[in-house]
């Protein structure tokens, strides 16, 4: 309790002073250094006679003299001697709570000579002390001797803060006891026991906190208290200062709220936030710890923050730490690398700015884990990719098919020339005559090239058409449909990955037909085959292999197995073999999307892909597909009926390509009379014309007037002729073509054509007519 004390004396800026017997200083605050320039252990070194003026000690020590033998209060002045020599007027307050007891005095100083002092003679005392020298101050004062409980001083402060200002005259004039001053304050409620002068005086209600109570105002005062004595009693008398803190209180609860709702923020942001001082961490928030995969805050406290940067990054985050901590800069958002526990790393956006922290310079990072959002736009621009990819085959199927179209048609003509030649030779030339004894052997290796060169051209056909699976990413179309199509499919399209690795081992059992997307579940087949080669090293195909088994699934679906006879997989890779972006390839080998892809067509389409696999042993993926709907519309190929009659008609082929027209009009036939126009200008000239055409065979996509164009024109003018239109495709659509084909009812055919449908389809037309 002493520091409360000397507290009360620091803040006072009035003089304060304990006087002994024999002219001693027993105490002095240091008021007495700023008024009088003379510092309070001077002043206990040389006692108050070498400093009263000459003239006024006799006086003085008369007053005091009378005080110590009659316990009261008098009041006096004197001059004083500054430090710089000069004689200052101090008017005195004194007062005495016991006979031979030190005397208790509050003095403030004049500026000239007090009337009063003047007026009156030795020995002449105040009985009325100075209460007011001390009113001003902030504090309550409170002074009383313990043994008789006689009140020695009591401020307007006091009085003021325990709602006991109607006492307060009959306190200054010695007409009130303690024991009734306790009294008075007890309506304040409990916290009277404040000033209770037995150490062990019972504190009946709440308990008391500390040196603080609360009124029952609602108002906190917080005690000062010591204990003084002289001539070997040091408790003889109690001191109590008392401060209303209320409002700090109040400040510092509200400020403590705020503390720990900061704190909360901080503790649950989803951002990683550390502090480092001398790049030693001094704190770091549980998003944080979660992220590095530490247990504890303990396990990162006091270690370097370097140790979870990434090493390509060290050179960055040093510069960066310069720039906050020489020249208070702030660290923008910048991508860095951060170092888990187990040695993995992420990405993180952080930033850094200098603060105080527990009173010290420091620097606060905030990172923000970003793996997931590069994950997401690496996704998006492999599916940018994808859809590329989908739109080249579909323009790349389009341009080979139009030349493609007629060196088919042609080398089919070609082969129907040959063998006509051929019959007509035999006929002319039947045992080989000397003319020509070699026609028959170059006649027949002329078709066999033919037939070759047919061969490749349908393989390219084929090739085009399974471009078709790439081209549809775009939409999801549900059909019934054959899963050994679709392996079959990517079988083809990964031939040139099995071939030096492994043989195939297809084992196909009846299986029900899965209602699905055909080329997704082409695409989900593709990888699982890809990634099943790859797995087997180049260069022993004959004692490799990858097996296809197709067999009837659980509850009537269809599992589909594909196994090879690679190097296997630890069970560490398998836990994350679906996981996105994850891949056990080098680096530009692969982007880790294909089996996470492959993984959610599978579960779109309700069914489950999972994995089995040891190392040295092989793996085998397992497809499971549910039964089609019963709704599930199945897929109808058309059926288009043969020629009703051997009647010729008046026919009307319209494609930009000159040359795919002219061998549409050599597979129509001779018998029928066939007009070609190169562009949807010259097709509308020849409808307006007043010829009738029996049927209409118009490539969909032409520049200027599309096919299209010329349909709808057709079918304003002469509906029944727009139901002899049948279109001609290269595979590839926009948007408005897709929409045209899902709303006409006419039929198509695709490039490369093929003839016997295209037959089917000319006595189709001609058998409609009335």
């Amino acid at each position: 309790m002493e520091q409360w004390a000397h507290r009360f004396f620091e803040l006072s800026t009035e003089l304060f002073v304990v006087l002994g017997p024999q002219g001693r200083v027993l105490e002095a605050n240091p008021a007495w250094t700023v008024t009088m320039g003379w510092s309070p252990t001077e002043l206990r070194l040389g006692g108050y006679r070498g400093f009263v003026h000459p003239e006024d000690l006799e006086s003085m020590e008369a007053r005091l003299e009378g005080l110590t033998r009659t316990p009261g209060s008098t009041r006096f002045s004197c001059r004083w001697r500054c430090r710089d020599g000069t004689w200052a007027w101090l008017v005195w307050s004194a007062a005495s709570a016991a006979e031979g007891g030190p005397l208790y005095c509050t003095v403030r100083r004049m500026e000239s000579p007090p009337e009063l002092e003047k007026s009156r003679g030795p020995g002449v005392s105040e009985l009325v002390p100075s209460w007011a020298l001390s009113d001003d101050l902030p504090l309550g004062l409170y002074v009383v001797e313990v043994s008789s409980g006689t009140v020695l001083y009591a401020n307007h402060r006091f009085c003021q803060l325990w709602g006991i200002e109607p006492l307060e005259g009959a306190i200054r004039k010695g007409q009130v006891s303690h024991e009734d001053v306790v009294d008075h304050c007890l309506h304040s409620g409990e916290a009277a026991n404040f000033l209770r002068t037995s150490p062990c005086a019972s504190l009946d209600g709440p308990p008391l906190h500390g040196d603080e109570a609360v009124l029952s105002s609602g108002r906190t005062l917080r005690r000062l208290c010591s204990t003084m004595g002289a001539s070997g009693d040091a408790s003889r008398y109690r001191m109590f200062a008392f401060e209303d803190v209320t409002e700090r209180k109040r400040t510092e609860e509200a400020l403590h709220r705020s503390e720990q709702s900061f704190r909360k923020l901080i503790e649950t942001a989803p951002e990683a936030i550390f502090v480092h001082r001398e790049q030693r961490f001094v704190y770091v928030n549980p998003t944080l710890l979660r992220a590095l995969r530490y247990e504890h805050a303990g396990e990162l406290i006091g270690r370097p923050i370097w140790t979870i940067v990434h090493p390509d990054d060290l050179d960055v985050v040093r510069q960066r730490v310069h720039a906050v901590v020489a020249l208070g800069e702030f660290a923008p958002l910048r991508e860095i690398r951060y170092m888990r526990r187990d040695g993995t790393w992420f990405d993180a956006e952080s930033a850094g700015l200098p603060v105080d922290f527990d009173g010290e310079r420091a620097v606060v990072v905030m990172a923000r884990d970003i793996t997931e959002r590069k994950r997401m736009q690496s996704q998006l621009l492999q599916s940018d990719r994808m859809v590329l990819a989908g739109t080249l085959a579909a323009g790349v199927g389009h341009e080979i098919n139009n030349p493609l179209t007629y060196v088919m048609a042609n080398l089919e003509s070609a082969l129907e020339a040959m063998n006509r030649l051929g019959g007509e030779l035999g006929r002319m030339l039947p045992d080989g005559a000397a003319l020509a004894p070699n026609w028959s052997m170059t006649l027949k290796d002329t078709v066999e090239l033919l037939k070759e060169a047919h061969e490749g051209a349908t393989r390219v056909r084929n090739i085009v058409r399974d471009l078709k699976y790439i081209s549809r990413q775009d939409e999801e179309r549900r059909e019934l449909l054959d899963v050994r199509e679709s392996l079959e499919f990517s079988l083809k399209l990964a031939s040139s990955e099995l071939k030096p690795r492994a043989q195939v081992i297809k084992r196909y059992e009846d299986v029900p037909p899965v209602h699905a997307d055909a080329s997704r579940l082409g695409q989900v087949f593709l990888n699982l085959v890809v990634n099943a080669a790859q797995a087997i090293p180049e260069g022993d195909p004959n004692n490799h292999h990858v097996t296809l088994w197709v067999r009837p699934g659980p509850s009537g679906g269809v599992a589909v197995d594909v196994s090879d006879t690679g190097s296997g997989m630890p069970s560490s890779v398998l836990a994350r073999i679906f996981d996105p972006f994850f891949t056990t390839k080098a680096v530009g080998a692969g982007t880790g999307l294909g089996l996470s892809i492959c993984h959610g067509i599978i579960r779109g389409l309700g069914g489950e892909i999972t994995v089995r696999s040891e190392p040295g042993r092989g793996t085998t993926f397992t497809v499971q597909l549910p039964p089609a709907p019963p709704d599930a519309v199945p897929r109808e190929a058309p059926v288009l009926p043969a020629p009703s009659s051997e009647r010729s008609g008046r026919l009307l082929v319209i494609d930009d390509e000159p040359a795919v027209g002219r061998s549409l009009a050599r597979i129509i036939g001779k018998r029928h009379q066939v007009t070609v126009v190169g562009s949807g200008e010259e097709a509308l000239a020849k409808l307006n014309s007043g010829g009738p055409f029996d049927a209409i065979f118009c490539d969909l996509m032409m520049p200027g007037i599309t096919g299209m164009d010329v349909y709808e024109r057709v079918r304003e003018r002469e509906p029944g002729l727009s139901l002899r239109f049948i279109f001609i495709t290269g595979g590839s659509y926009t948007a408005r073509a897709r929409q045209f084909l899902e709303r006409i009812p006419n039929p198509r055919i695709e490039k490369p054509f093929d003839a016997q449908m295209i037959q089917q389809l000319v006595g189709e037309v001609l058998a409609t007519e009335t």
